[in-house]
């Protein structure tokens, strides 16, 4: 069998895009022997945990994204200036990706652009895949921020010289591209059962997942409701917590347990409306306690997925901070499950993917097995 080799440009603004990048990934391997060729910031061990075939890391910069004081806040000022200090694309830097990419047959981008220029300079395809790019987050803010307007200009133009473009379901601005997908989530790896299990929890308890996807609970300062005794709350990647009640059941950042089963073992979710929750979720089909990001431009048309295709109740910052989510508790967990439901946007753009490299030639590469 002959190994392709997948190039893969992620953004690090968050853990969205490599959890997203990780689940086609997961699927690729599938269909064909594939060894990924990963650029990111974003932490080796998180790739290395959610998907187990061949891979390079390379601890690379590829992108700016939104520069973030907690999960729920961002920091445009901050933004402003590390775009003044990444971009334009220099020709070094464009080179030396293009290096670490040169034996690749495709290269993935999500959402990072230099991996477009990249691709340009080795002569070969690039797929972006994305359920918003920078250009339409920066122009949400540029009224109140016209410094941002020259990089919207910029990164269209990046983005408009990519081969192939998927979307993945909730999009945010629809617009013609060559797949859309429904939302891709990793696959759940054990059932709900087992994960209770491991994690000792009483059969019957009511259990709820609060998690504020990569950026973690920094600085978020959550006011735990003292009426909520009886519930078990499951906190991945929470550090120093002053004297945690006795439900609060602590997860470390480098837990083994697979968010996506997490969240398919608990009663109810609560978190961020961010693009990989709101899919694990989905897939999960248990309530949705989401917190929206008024200023944030993504926000809004996540919620409205969360709203139209799942069961969800809207907590806000305060209820967090105030202890006063306690009282929408019981409503978010009367809601009840949906029937599990496969997101399949995963496999969806793998078979995409495997197209493209079946149509090309392996550069570099040797037969295997």
């Amino acid at each position: 069998m002959v190994r392709y080799r997948l190039g893969c440009c992620v953004s690090a603004h968050g853990l969205g895009h490599s959890a997203r990048v990780a689940a086609v990934l997961e699927a690729l391997a599938d269909l064909l022997d594939v060894e990924a060729v990963i650029a990111t910031t974003a932490p080796e061990g998180f790739f290395r945990s959610s998907f187990s075939g061949a891979m390079t890391y390379h601890h690379l910069r590829t992108d700016v994204g939104l520069v973030q004081r907690t999960a729920l806040q961002e920091d445009i000022p901050a933004t402003i200036r590390e775009l003044g200090d990444f971009y334009p694309l220099r020709r070094e830097y464009v080179n030396g990706l293009a290096d670490l990419f040169a034996a690749c047959d495709l290269i993935l981008c999500d959402i990072a652009p230099a991996g477009i220029a990249a691709a340009r300079k080795i002569g070969i395809p690039s797929v972006l895949v994305e359920n918003f790019t920078w250009d339409w987050i920066f122009e949400g803010y540029s009224r109140t921020w016209p410094e941002l307007r020259p990089y919207i200009s910029m990164f269209r133009e990046l983005y408009a010289q990519a081969d192939y473009h998927v979307q993945a379901v909730p999009v945010c601005a629809p617009r013609r591209c060559d797949l859309r997908t429904g939302p891709v989530a990793r696959r759940l790896r054990r059932s709900p059962d087992a994960v209770r299990r491991m994690l000792q929890l009483e059969p019957g308890r009511k259990v709820v997942l609060v998690s504020m996807g990569g950026e973690g609970m920094g600085g978020i300062g959550i006011r735990w409701p003292r009426e909520a005794r009886e519930i078990v709350f499951l906190v991945p990647g929470a550090q120093n917590l002053p004297r945690p009640p006795d439900n609060l059941h602590i997860l470390p950042a480098d837990s083994r347990l697979h968010h996506p089963d997490l969240a398919a073992c608990c009663d109810a979710v609560i978190g961020k409306a961010g693009y990989s929750t709101i899919a694990e979720v989905y897939q999960a089909g248990v309530p949705f306690g989401y917190i929206e990001r008024p200023g944030f431009p993504e926000s809004g048309p996540l919620v409205r997925f969360v709203r139209e295709e799942m069961r969800g109740i809207e907590i806000t910052g305060q209820d967090l901070l105030s202890g006063g989510f306690g009282r929408i508790l019981a409503k978010l967990l009367s809601l009840g499950r949906l029937p599990p439901r496969r997101a399949d946007g995963a496999d969806r753009c793998a078979a995409f993917l495997a197209g493209l490299l079946r149509r090309s030639s392996p550069r570099g590469s040797a037969p295997t097995g």
